[in-house]
């Protein structure tokens, strides 16, 4: 209810033209559920209506607390009314106030500024339609416990707010083809309906029965990312910020980039890339630039040259499979081991040695120690703080190594001021940095063995 007035423009010629569409006919209620039982095909938020209807939580590109997610909820219930609303056996009125203040058409007299805006004075009580007594209290009770939320989504913390706005203003079509797509008391709907109370209370989903629950992508030790295809990557984030243009088009494929910083890890601090675009009033293909700059380790914000000084927040899912390993490129020289030689290791004559064993105590890391480190790296004590790293970067390179298309071109080196002060019950990413293989820029080249 909190943005009505703020999304007229958005919604009501989309509302008028989907009235005149009847809801597709019901189908029986007790019908098996299956994944086939629902549709959102299409639609502007396909993706994420579906995760709420399958179960997939972890997927929802938004929140519970969240403005879009309060609209969405506001927005089924009202389309149900107007497409469904026959099939409403108990229902109670859905109310919301409007501002009742008179517009003044008065133009202002010659040489007189324009009257300043101002809040609303007065306000009216008007229905919305009727919605089921259940769903219209979880809605209500949502509301109650998210409306802190929602004001810092309208007015503080939210950083796209173009997008957010633009999302919220299509809820309202989708909603209406929703149910074109769905019968208004078949299976589907009803389960899309109880996980959406679910998710608004926090609550875990009901899953479609025989079907295995939804696997969370695992994030991927830090560093193995360094090995990604970022343009594939900047390319996917462009293309999802440009769905909410207004007047510019992207063109697929355009995009070229470099990254310019990089974290201790050898992951991307910040891209920069160039795309093109062509727009109604220009139809030739102009080009545009964006930033992209990365949190530990993650994109965090899109800086476009049109708004530098605006960030704009990337997809979840993208994020999401970017730290999983999905666009990991088998063809890159990921950082961390060297080919360097090494004696075949033989192993047992009485015992058959598996292969991946085999390789493994055959590599050697090549690694560019400082002077003053040397003697620790090469004999450290037991219990010691060298130990410690040594530990923790082998473990690092072993679960890099399972990776596919993974080979050994770059070295590490370990930087001396940062290992001075490093705390070896915590991670090591900040003390080995990935560095081009051949040569130490600085220190001497020394090895780690990964056996044992």
């Amino acid at each position: 209810m909190l943005v009505r007035t703020c999304l007229g423009l958005f919604v009501v010629a989309g509302a008028w033209a989907q009235q005149t569409q009847p809801a597709k006919e019901s189908e029986k209620g007790d019908a098996p559920l299956t994944r086939s039982s629902f549709s959102a095909k299409g639609l502007t938020h396909e993706d994420d209506l579906t995760d709420l209807f399958v179960g997939n939580f972890a997927d929802v590109a938004f929140d519970r607390g969240s403005l879009i997610f309060s609209q969405l909820f506001e927005a089924y219930l009202e389309a149900y009314w107007r497409h469904c609303g026959t099939y409403l056996r108990n229902k109670v009125e859905m109310k919301t106030q409007v501002c009742a203040d008179p517009i003044d058409t008065t133009p202002p007299r010659f040489g007189e500024p324009p009257p300043r805006p101002h809040g609303c004075m007065s306000w009216k009580t008007v229905s919305l339609g009727y919605a089921d007594p259940a769903l219209y209290a979880a809605k209500n009770r949502l509301d109650v416990e998210q409306s802190v939320n929602q004001f810092k989504d309208m007015v503080g913390s939210i950083k796209n707010p173009v997008r957010q706005f633009a999302d919220i203003g299509q809820l309202t079509d989708d909603m209406d083809a929703l149910f074109r797509l769905n019968a208004c008391v078949g299976p589907g709907l009803r389960r899309f309906q109880e996980n959406v109370v679910l998710f608004s209370a926090g609550k875990q989903p009901l899953l479609i029965p025989g079907e295995p629950p939804p696997v969370a992508p695992r994030a991927l030790p830090a560093g193995v990312l360094a090995d990604s295809d970022y343009n594939r990557l900047v390319e996917d984030l462009v293309t999802d910020q440009a769905k909410t243009w207004t007047f510019n088009r992207y063109l697929p494929g355009s995009t070229t980039l470099r990254i310019v910083a990089h974290d201790p890890r050898g992951q991307p601090a910040q891209i920069r890339a160039k795309y093109f675009f062509t727009s109604l009033a220009k139809p030739a293909r102009t080009q545009g630039s964006v930033i992209v700059s990365f949190t530990d380790g993650m994109p965090t914000c899109i800086y476009f040259s049109d708004a530098p000084s605006t960030c704009q927040t990337p997809d979840r899912r993208i994020v999401s499979k970017y730290s999983s390993g999905g666009y990991l490129n088998a063809n890159a020289s990921p950082p961390g081991l060297s080919p360097a030689a090494a004696p075949p290791v033989q192993p047992d004559r009485g015992a058959a040695v598996p292969a991946h064993d085999q390789a493994e105590a055959s590599v050697r890391v090549s690694v560019c120690v400082p002077g003053d480190l040397a003697a620790g790296w090469t004999n450290p004590l037991p219990g010691s703080k060298m130990e410690a790293l040594q530990s923790q970067l082998k473990a690092s390179i072993r679960e890099r190594a399972k990776m596919p298309g993974y080979d050994q071109t770059q070295w590490m080196t370990v930087n001396a001021r940062i290992y001075s002060t490093w705390d070896p019950n915590g991670p090591f990413l900040d003390v080995v940095t990935a560095t081009n293989g051949g040569r130490c820029a600085v220190g001497r080249h020394e090895f780690l063995t990964l056996n044992p």
